[in-house]
């Protein structure tokens, strides 16, 4: 009788062991399943993040870099009114930078700012202040590598007639060029000593 309760005692204990085993196992199945899909979220937020921090880079470069840039002189034209020669109008012309994206040039896109000491116009008008006509190209209205187009500022037209321009000999005119994407081209000249009918402002 004794030994066959102690063989009952111990099928129990076996038992109960067997059990113990079995619910470790699930319990560790579940941690590393939990583990494994927390592994994998941390790891498909880590390359979010790295393409987000590569596409804001790339953004901030073509931001920081010239995309348009001077292609030669710029050349003011004075007029003589009532015996005092003024300013007529100042003309720059423009290519994009190497490597660089087109620029749109339509009037919806490109914004054209002057300033001097007299007055300050934050958007010319085209086609009275301002005039942006292509030189060497395609015909079509982005400025392409390769390719020159002309920017004619009106200072005529700004003041209401050359009679009106107040400028003077030494005065700064400041002209900037912002395309949709990239740097501003900012264009700072000074005036020579005397206003001519042809002025190379270098």
């Amino acid at each position: 009788m004794k030994m066959r309760r102690n063989t009952r005692i111990g099928l129990k204990r076996r038992a109960r062991r067997g059990m113990t085993g079995l619910e470790t196992a699930i319990i560790l199945i579940a941690f590393v399943i939990v583990a494994a899909a927390f592994a994998f979220a941390v790891l498909n937020l880590g390359f979010s993040s790295t393409q987000k921090s590569g596409e804001v880079m790339k953004a901030g470069l073509e931001e920081a870099t010239s995309s348009i840039e001077l292609a030669g002189s710029v050349i003011a034209m004075g007029e003589n009114a009532s015996g005092t020669m003024k300013v007529a109008n100042i003309t720059l012309y423009v290519k994009t930078a190497v490597g660089k994206r087109p620029v749109d040039m339509s009037a919806d896109t490109l914004v054209i700012s002057y300033l001097d000491p007299y007055k300050a116009v934050d958007r010319l008008t085209r086609g009275s202040e301002a005039d942006v006509e292509e030189i060497q190209g395609d015909g079509d209205t982005l400025l392409e590598y390769g390719e020159v187009w002309k920017v004619v500022i009106h200072v005529d037209q700004i003041y209401g007639g050359v009679a009106n321009v107040k400028l003077q000999p030494n005065d700064v005119i400041t002209i900037e060029i912002k395309p949709s994407t990239g740097s501003i081209l900012k264009v700072e000249r000074m005036l020579p000593p005397a206003i001519d009918y042809v002025m190379d402002l270098a």
